[in-house]
Parts: C-alpha cells; sequence; structure tokens
C-alpha cells in the first residue's frame, strides 16, 4: 500500500502572513477603491463599481445618471448641498456631447448676476433642434436651441452657450429689463477689475456691446426680444458688482444725471483714484460698500484715505450700503445727494481733474 504523503502549508502560507503584516504587527485589510465625488454611472462602471455599489450603497442621485460620494465628515451638509448646479450640469455634458448647458445654468457658470429667485435646483440644458430629442431628465429644464458655430463654446470638455447667447436666453426667463441690463453688465466688466472667483468660467470681459448686439440682431424672433431691446442700450462696461448696477439704473429712473462708471479721476497735482460711480458736473463720488469694505482693515483703511484725499480736492464722497435699495435708505440716500449737488453748487475753487479709464 502506497503511504500517503503529508504537505505542510506552513512554508507556503508564511510569505502571505507577512505580506498581509503590517509593521505593527497587524494584518494589512486592502484599501477599497476611491471613486470621485461627483460622476456619472458611465464613469462609474468604468471604475467597475458593482450594480448594488451605484443604486444602493449609499451613494446620492442628485440627477439621473449622476451620482455623489458621501461627505468625507458625517457632521456636512447633505450632497446635494456640496455641489452647484453648474457643477452637475458639467458632469452630465462630458458624458454626453450632445448636451449643452444653457439658459439660468449656464449663466451662472459663466458668473452673470442674477437675481436671488432665481437660485433653484433645476438644471438646463439644451440640445441643437434636428440632431438629437430634447432634454428629459429628472431634475433638468430641457430646451431646444438652434446657434451658430461661435454660440457654443467648448470648455474643459463640456458644451456651453456663448455670454451673448446665454443672456438673450435669460429674458424667456421672466427677468425685468433691469435685471436683464444687471446680467449683461456683467459681461462687460473690466478686464483689471476684482478677480473672478474660481467657481467661475472665462475672464473678464467675457462679451463686448458689439458682439451682444450681434447676437441680438441674429435672434430677432427670441421670447423676450422687446424687453432684450430696451436692456441692452442701458448697458454699460466697467461695472464691478450687480448693486453698482442696480444702483446707476436706480439713480436714471429717480430723474438724476447718469453717473460716470467706474473712472479713475486725475488730479492736476499728481494724485489719482478711482471710484465706483461719479457726477463729474458735481465733483460727487458714489462708492458702495460690500460687506468686505467693513470685515477688512486695510480696505476700511484704504477708503477712508481715498475719502479725504478726494474731499481735500473739492470733491463730496458719499457711501452707501444694500440699505440704498430699501424704500427709507432711498429716501435718506435722495437727500444725502441733493444737499450734496447744493454744497458744490457754491464751491468756487477746486483742483482740475480729468475722468478717463
Amino acid at each position: 500500500m502506497t503511504p500517503i504523503r503529508q504537505f505542510s502549508t506552513t512554508g507556503l502560507a508564511q510569505p502571505l502572513v507577512q505580506a498581509l503584516m503590517s509593521v505593527n504587527g497587524e494584518m494589512n485589510r486592502p484599501e477599497p477603491p476611491s471613486i470621485p465625488e461627483i460622476f456619472t454611472l458611465t464613469e462609474g462602471r468604468a471604475l467597475e463599481l458593482s450594480r448594488h455599489r451605484l443604486y444602493r450603497s449609499g451613494l446620492t442621485i442628485p440627477f439621473h445618471r449622476l451620482r455623489t460620494a458621501p461627505p468625507a465628515d458625517p457632521g456636512a451638509e447633505e450632497a446635494m448641498a456640496r455641489f452647484s448646479n453648474s457643477e452637475y450640469a458639467r458632469t452630465l455634458s462630458r458624458q454626453d456631447p450632445s448636451l449643452v448647458i444653457s439658459h439660468q445654468t449656464a449663466a451662472e457658470t459663466w458668473g452673470m448676476w442674477l437675481p436671488w429667485r432665481m437660485q433653484t435646483t433645476r438644471i438646463h440644458l439644451s440640445r441643437v433642434r434636428c440632431r438629437a430629442g430634447i432634454p428629459r431628465y429628472q431634475g433638468t429644464v430641457g430646451h431646444f436651441i438652434r446657434p451658430g458655430a461661435r454660440d457654443v463654446r467648448g470648455v474643459d470638455g463640456y458644451r456651453i452657450t456663448s455670454p451673448e447667447w446665454t443672456w438673450v436666453d435669460l429674458a424667456s426667463q421672466r427677468l425685468t429689463v433691469d435685471e436683464l441690463v444687471a446680467a449683461g453688465d456683467a459681461l462687460l466688466q473690466r478686464g483689471d477689475g476684482f478677480p473672478r472667483p474660481a467657481t467661475f468660467i472665462g475672464t473678464n470681459p467675457l462679451a463686448t456691446k458689439d458682439s451682444i448686439l450681434d447676437v441680438l440682431g441674429r435672434r430677432k424672433g427670441s421670447p423676450g426680444i422687446r424687453k432684450l431691446r430696451l436692456a441692452v442700450d442701458l448697458l454699460r462696461e466697467r461695472v464691478d458688482s450687480e448693486p453698482e448696477s442696480r444702483l446707476r439704473l436706480k439713480m436714471v429712473e429717480g430723474g438724476w444725471d447718469e453717473p460716470a462708471v467706474n473712472p479713475r479721476i486725475r488730479f492736476a497735482d499728481g494724485w489719482e483714484c478711482d471710484v465706483d460711480l461719479a457726477l463729474l458736473q458735481w465733483r460727487i463720488s458714489l462708492q458702495y460698500e460690500g460687506k468686505h469694505h467693513f470685515t477688512l482693515e486695510k480696505q476700511y483703511r484704504s477708503d477712508l484715505n481715498r475719502d479725504e484725499q478726494i474731499r481735500a480736492r473739492g470733491w463730496e464722497p458719499i457711501r452707501v450700503d444694500s440699505a440704498v435699495f430699501t424704500r427709507q435708505g432711498w429716501h435718506a440716500f435722495g437727500y444725502r445727494l441733493t444737499t450734496a449737488v447744493e454744497r458744490q453748487q457754491q464751491q468756487t475753487s477746486w483742483v482740475p481733474f480729468t475722468a478717463g479709464t
């Protein structure tokens, strides 16, 4: 009878055990595959995530075909609040090149100034008519568009309507003329002004008055065309913020002369400064104070120094904040402006100046 050979597994298992042991003597556990914070189903399958992982494992489903990983901090806000509509739209457009980010979502991506009521959880996507069906996904608003070759831009793998085309589209979203002016002013911001937030795309200025007029001329039958024609005449270059646009329009509607926008005042003695708005004929500067003007000490001191310097040269500086857009605040501003004009009319000497860009 042939004896049965005894095989020892000790020698075979020892290298494997040693490979799984960490430096402190504990077993090493294989790290789970990392996944992006936001991804599409197609990207998830490319990462070899199982069906259970994609559909039933705690991932958030903000929109059709999108997944977001749970936040690393258990105390963080829900996943939906961690990403903007623009980020969701960009991810969808990267997966499906036929999708074009448009309307309100395109405006948010370009950083156009929109009223608060436009802040919704729905994203706007378009397709070129006759090339594919209208986008119909849960949580999205689908559109058909007929753009020219210049009216859709390719950025980082996704497609988006141009700033000019997007501005015309906003008229169909029930914006008022003043709100369209503010959104259009955002496209004409000066290149040497405040840096654009990293969440927005493009560089200032995003458009020119002529390029806006060109698109408007090609879209004569667009919804809201009458409002657009009124608004385009009120657009101004070099505006730094949405409140500046609103204040300028409100002054004109109130019967005041239209102030110059962000002029650079150069005095004969060599000193110069920039002001937000200016009534040049009365030598009155208007400065809109945002939150950073009060919270940043350096900015606050700079503002005080500018006011002292410009006052010493025969100008009247007026500083306003968000209260100017309330009924009581507007009446107070009107009184301050009226008395300032009266004082300037009585003034007999000042330092000569020029205003430019």
